[in-house]
């Protein structure tokens, strides 16, 4: 049976996160293989879309202190607003609670169709960096937990995101739909061809060690503790490459440090990389994945390095490390900048650890988003059929 649903976000293309991605992820398979699918998200200037679906955009402005997202303004927008009336739908689907969020729970209400919405970020915490009022902070929260306790269904990536959902207060029942990457895992000869682009673009040799992070450059994913763990690794005398992709406003800081700790040498800014070929040939370069963050729930970009056998770095108990038992698909670490340095040089001197946690990730950690599409539409269906 074909379906037409929509994919609601605010962050989307060219703006690179995990949430982004997967609801195109959602889109694109649901498009390729359901019926029709589109995607609903603020207008970045200068930007064309190129997805296999079509998408609506709508007005927006930089949100302050965010970089680089956006505030839409769907209201104000009436290009936008004719579009999407025009649009029959059997089902939305919101991946935020916020501006596009509140849009598709309108809009799900007026065509009398189900909504599901998905838990993907941890939202206080983001309150937090903008906003230094509790008690407005608190009115926020209640407004994020109202639009989940409206919604038809209600979907976390995992359990302790399930739990964070719960801890804010919510009281209804959720489901876990985990998520998945885009990225399949090359053969030997592919890889091979993408390690050396990918080493000819960082302008290194083949036998430098190698780390990477992939994500937005913000404090709250303890880039900090990543610098000051390089600092401690290369005050012993270790030799590394460190690569960081992304964007976010902490780079200029993430720059500063890095050059008053000496690591100019060390360290790499890419930028955002939008092309998904390009990614994977810095991600073909890599030996190990730090991700030491603490507020990230279900990091797509671990998934992404599984498919290249690099295992990721990640603290204990947070809810990146869900899947993750030491040694065996990946290694965990204390909070703290000299448990992440002693943990690197050991694993620097022990390249065979780094192997067998690698081949543990692609073996456990990695799903493709495809597969994953398959049982988000059987959900989709069953939805629609008792609504």
């Amino acid at each position: 049976m074909k379906i037409s649903t929509c994919q609601f976000n605010d962050s989307y293309f060219p703006i690179m996160d995990g949430v982004g991605m997967t609801a195109h992820n959602y889109a694109h398979w649901l498009n390729e293989k359901y019926g029709k699918s589109v995607l609903v998200a603020p207008r970045v200037k200068d930007y064309k879309d190129t997805a296999s679906y079509k998408v609506y955009r709508f007005k927006s402005l930089l949100l302050p202190g965010m970089n680089p997202y956006r505030i839409g303004l769907p209201l104000i927008d009436v290009t936008f607003q004719k579009k999407i009336k025009k649009v029959k739908f059997d089902l939305l689907h919101a991946h935020c609670p916020f501006i596009s969020g509140q849009l598709a729970a309108k809009l799900a209400r007026k065509l009398g169709i189900p909504l599901v919405a998905t838990f993907h970020t941890k939202y206080k915490e983001d309150f937090k960096k903008v906003i230094n009022n509790d008690l407005f902070i608190d009115f926020l929260l209640n407004m994020t937990l109202d639009f989940y306790n409206s919604a038809d269904l209600v979907w976390v990536p995992n359990k302790s995101t399930g739990e964070t959902l719960k801890e804010y207060g919510f009281v209804g029942s959720y489901e876990i739909m985990p998520n998945g990457t885009d990225i399949q895992i090359p053969d030997r000869t592919q890889w091979l061809k993408l390690r050396k682009k990918g080493l000819q673009t960082l302008d290194l040799l083949g036998n430098a060690f190698i780390m990477l992070f992939v994500g937005q450059h913000r404090w709250e994913k303890n880039v900090k503790v990543i610098l000051q763990a390089l600092t401690i690794i290369k005050s012993k005398g270790h030799a590394f490459t460190m690569v960081f992709v992304g964007e976010g406003y902490a780079m200029k800081e993430m720059k500063k440090i890095v050059k008053e700790s000496g690591l100019i040498k060390n360290v790499i800014f890419l930028g955002v990389i939008t092309d998904r070929q390009e990614l994977q040939t810095i991600y073909a370069t890599a030996d190990l994945f730090v991700f030491p963050s603490i507020y990230d729930n279900s990091p797509l970009v671990m998934q992404e390095a599984a498919a290249f056998d690099i295992p990721s770095v990640v603290v204990r108990n947070s809810s990146s490390a869900e899947d993750i038992l030491d040694g065996i698909n990946g290694f965990l670490i204390d909070n703290d900048a000299d448990h992440l340095a002693n943990t690197i040089i050991d694993l620097m001197q022990h390249p065979e650890a780094i192997q067998r946690a690698g081949e543990g990730a692609r073996k456990t950690i990695y799903h493709p988003w495809e597969s994953i599409v398959d049982d988000v539409y059987l959900r989709y269906l069953d939805l629609i059929k008792t609504s």
